[in-house]
């Protein structure tokens, strides 16, 4: 878990104890009523909505992560900040080789001011990855079991082509 939901994880379990503490004090645990059940499956409601929150919170962080912004020879993820293609391989395998290497912390890579003439990139893709499992290599050499799965944007158009491998991303973006 990341610092935030282990923060969070950490406020909830505090209220759980004042909360109980406050039913005590107040007597609540004396009185025979069904405004207890119903109190406390309110209460365990609010949990489990807090957690499905961060859960849901966590994935679209990373999906923003896994993005990648792809100009000529050149590509930009927040996590590992401005890169260029290697050469003698494709934007798909460069990316391919940053989204392994993603760790999904906070820290944040400033992006090119597009305000600034010397530092302004014109990107013609933006590439949403939904799922990416890194490929294992074989006794042969060829890669098998990955999934790379996601959409293709083209900025000058904003038309939206889905992929379901690496060499369907590198026809999209060729």
């Amino acid at each position: 878990m990341k610092k935030s939901n282990i923060a969070l994880t950490v406020v909830f379990a505090v209220v759980s104890v004042f909360l109980l503490w406050l039913w005590f004090w107040l007597g609540f645990d004396k009185i025979d009523s069904p405004l207890d059940l119903v109190i406390s499956i309110v209460w365990w409601l609010v949990i489990a909505a807090g957690a499905v929150l961060v859960y849901r919170s966590e994935q679209k962080r990373r999906a923003a992560v896994r993005t990648v912004y792809l100009a000529d020879g050149r590509y930009y993820n927040s996590e590992s900040g401005m890169r260029s293609v290697a050469p003698g391989s494709n934007a798909a395998d460069s990316i391919a080789a940053v989204l392994e290497a993603l760790e999904y912390d906070f820290s944040r890579m400033t992006p090119p001011d597009q305000k600034d003439d010397a530092e302004r990139v014109d990107w013609r893709y933006v590439i949403h990855t939904d799922t990416f499992k890194p490929t294992r290599m074989d006794d042969d050499g060829n890669r098998e079991n990955e999934t790379w799965e996601g959409d293709v944007v083209t900025v000058a158009t904003g038309a939206k082509r889905t992929f379901a491998s690496r060499e369907e991303l590198a026809a999209l973006i060729a």
